[in-house]
Formats: structure tokens, sequence, C-alpha cells
């Protein structure tokens, strides 16, 4: 249920913040890009710590309830006010201050419900096998919604209104099904034991337990890889409304398709994964599948020229590899944090949660700037009717080549992972287990 309500709430954020900011409240792109990327490297920093804190924090009070209720709660309302802004009489400057505020405590109340999420995950199962179907069955359900809701988000921006009325009560009404689900979490799990942690974990300071992870160097460049990944998922999502409206000349319906197309491949991608963990190492499958992702994305720039459909078989194409990529990053990930390496044995989980969630963010960050400044720089006009000939081609560029770039890097980190061969075998052996609908981590 955590993962259903994080899918729906975060699809507004992800899918149709930048556009917002730009076409309805009118804001330069590279500000846009900006009030999106400051808060993500800002709470990227404090994550770690935020991390271990609040895992410490929930250990030691026995219940991890309040931190759930609080967490939901503060996401919820500040990614309603974020999408109401237009209430603001202010300045450029002014609104990029409240929506660089209110992005900091969206995103620090999210690190707090994947922080519970993860480590309720590990208290509520024995072994790695029921762990991984844990987080399946988690993950394919919040696949599901977010296909669902990435889908009627736009098409509800229409429904209830238009314009900036119309995106502020699209945000509630995502946030009230949200937030039924959040409850229905906090309720189903609130009678979990809380695992105890070792002292040494819950006292070993900030620093000390970055220079500990250290040499851990699998977990880092998969770190790295995750970023990067991240950093080209944003580009193209944000990218997709200003080429579905401008290169594709499509209707809100017309994203809410692109939205579907990504969604359900990326889904079925999960469900492929194990057959192909089956026929090659796990790490050989996603390096595959990476290279299938730069190479689909460079098509689909040729893609742009031709009817819409040569757009959702490439988009298609993509949400398949970066399916099966899905399936494994996240128990790869994982496996690297528990590697018996020197000196980092006793370092807390939620320290370890809380570096893998800043990784994500800082990945969207990077890709939240350079969609920002792209948008600046290729002359694009907020609002306008159209735009010039060259700034279309560059939009085309933005949702397709940029996106290629960053999956290329991600590629030369993917790489330099070396987990233990055991590791490998483990997972397929876990993957052959998980029931067919829970066959998917992402």
């Amino acid at each position: 249920m955590c993962n259903v309500g994080r899918s729906i709430s975060e699809v507004p954020t992800n899918l149709l913040l930048l556009y917002y900011l730009t076409q309805v409240l009118g804001l330069d792109a590279s500000l846009s890009g900006l009030a999106v990327a400051l808060p993500k490297i800002w709470d990227a920093l404090v994550d770690p710590m935020f991390g271990g804190w609040i895992d410490r924090a929930s250990v030691r009070a026995g219940r991890r309830g309040p931190a759930i209720l609080l967490s939901a709660a503060g996401y919820l309302v500040a990614m309603v006010f974020i999408f109401s802004m237009q209430s603001l009489r202010s300045s450029p400057a002014q609104v990029v201050a409240v929506a660089t505020l209110l992005l900091i405590a969206l995103s620090v109340s999210q690190t707090g419900l994947g922080v519970m999420q993860f480590a309720l995950s590990t208290e509520m199962t024995n072994n790695p096998v029921d762990l991984s179907k844990l987080l399946a069955t988690s993950t394919v359900s919040g696949q599901v919604l977010a296909v669902v809701f990435g889908a009627l988000a736009p098409v509800m921006v229409t429904w209830s209104g238009g314009g900036a009325t119309g995106y502020s009560r699209m945000a509630m009404e995502i946030a009230i099904v949200s937030a039924a689900t959040f409850f229905l979490f906090y309720l189903s799990t609130r009678g979990v034991p809380v695992a105890r942690r070792s002292r040494e974990s819950e006292d070993r300071p900030l620093l000390a337990s970055l220079k500990a992870t250290l040499s851990n160097r699998p977990f880092y460049f998969l770190m790295a890889f995750v970023m990067s990944v991240n950093a080209g998922a944003s580009m193209l999502f944000g990218f997709m409304p200003f080429a579905n409206h401008y290169v594709l000349l499509g209707t809100p319906g017309d994203l809410g398709v692109l939205e579907v197309v990504l969604g359900v491949t990326v889904l079925l991608g999960m469900l492929v994964a194990p057959q192909a963990v089956k026929r090659m190492e796990p790490l050989r499958a996603m390096r595959l599948c990476n290279v299938a992702v730069g190479v689909f994305l460079g098509l689909m720039f040729f893609a742009s020229f031709l009817p819409v459909w040569a757009t959702w078989a490439m988009l298609a194409c993509v949400g398949l590899a970066s399916g099966i990529i899905g399936v494994l990053v996240q128990t790869s990930t994982l496996d690297a944090a528990r590697l018996k390496t020197p000196g980092i044995a006793a370092i807390s989980l939620g320290f370890y949660l809380g570096i893998m969630l800043a990784g994500i963010k800082l990945g969207n960050s990077l890709g939240g700037i350079a969609s920002g400044e792209l948008l600046q720089l290729i002359g694009f006009v907020p609002g306008g009717g159209a735009q010039s000939a060259s700034t279309l081609q560059w939009l085309r560029t933005g949702y397709t080549v940029v996106p290629m770039l960053f999956t290329i890097i991600a590629g030369i980190f993917l790489h330099r992972v070396k987990l233990p061969a055991e590791t490998a075998i483990n997972e397929a052996a876990v993957l052959d287990e998980v029931p067919v609908l829970g066959r998917g981590l992402a």
C-alpha cells in the first residue's frame, strides 16, 4: 500500500511539474529547472543522515507508525500546495523560493516514507527469498497504479476545469486517493515488531559512517548507475509534455497514451525479466538492456518525424528494457549493501537506504537542471502558441538524444560493478520462485 500511494502521488511531480511551472505559472525554463533541482540537491546531501536518524528514532520508540503518518501527511500537503501556487501574486523570484521550500518539504517526507517502507520490509521477512517476493508484489502493484494515474493525470486537469484551477484540483484528487492508501499502510503494519540494531550502528557518526562505506565499491558504482539512469528518465519525463504538445502535436489525452505505453511495457519487462535471468548472469542482462534503452532512445529521435505510432513503438521498447533492468537493480543494490567489506558491517540500514534515496534524487535533480537549462538555451517561449523550427528540433533532442547520453554514462558505471558469483546465483533462484504477478522490482 505504501508503494501504491507513492506511485500515485509521484505522478504529478514526475510528469507535469516542469510543464506546470513554465506553461501555467509562466516561469523561465531555467528558473523552473532550478526550482525542481535545488531541493533535491539539498535533500540528497542530508538524506543519509536523515535516513539513519529516522530509522534510529523509530527503533528507540519501538514503533514506526508516527513516522509513517507524519511523512505521508507532509508529502501530500506539499504536493497539493505546489500545484496551487497560482494563487501567489508574487514575482518570479518569490515563486521560485516558495516552490523550492515546498519541494524540500516534499522530498524530506518522501525520504521518511522510503526508509520506513524498506526498513519494514526487512522486519517483515526472514530471508532474501521472502524479501524479494514482498518487494516484488509491492513494486508491481505500484507500477500498475502508476500506469493508471499516469494516463489519468493530464486528463484530470482538463476534467477539473483546465488551466491553473485544473492543476490544483487534480493534485487534491490524487492526494485524497494516496492518503487512503498510506493510511491502510499504517493500519496494516503498525503491529510489526521493530527490529533492534546493533549499538555500534546507532552510535557511529555521520562522517565515520560515510568513510566506512567508501570501501564498498560495487555499491557506489551501482549508485552512480542509478543516478545516471534517473537523470535520463527525468529528462524524458520533463520533456514529454512539451514534445507531445509541440513536436507530436498531441492533446492531453495523447500524453496519457504515451504514459500508458511506457508504463505498461515497463510492467511487461518486469514480468519477462526472470526468463532473461535464467539465460544469462543478471549483471550481463542489465548491461544488454541498458544498451537497448540507449539504442531505442536514439531511434525515437527519427521516429518523431513519422506518425505518432512510431514514437509509441520506440517508447514501448525503451519501457520493456527498462522494466528488465528494474527487476535486478534494486536487489543488486541491496546485495551490494550487504557485502562483508571491512568497516561497513555495522552501518545502520537507514543510513544505506538514505544513500540509495540520495542517489535517486541527485539523478532526478541533474535531469531537472539539464531540462530547464536546455529549454532556456533553445529559446523555448513559455505559453507560446508556436515555437521556432530550431526550438522544435532541440525539443526532439531533449527527450531522445540527451537521455540516450545519460544512458551511455550509466552503462560505463554498470560495467565497473563486480558482485560475488554467489549473489547472482541466489538472485536467479529468488526470481525463479517469485509468483508471476510478483516478478518485478523497480
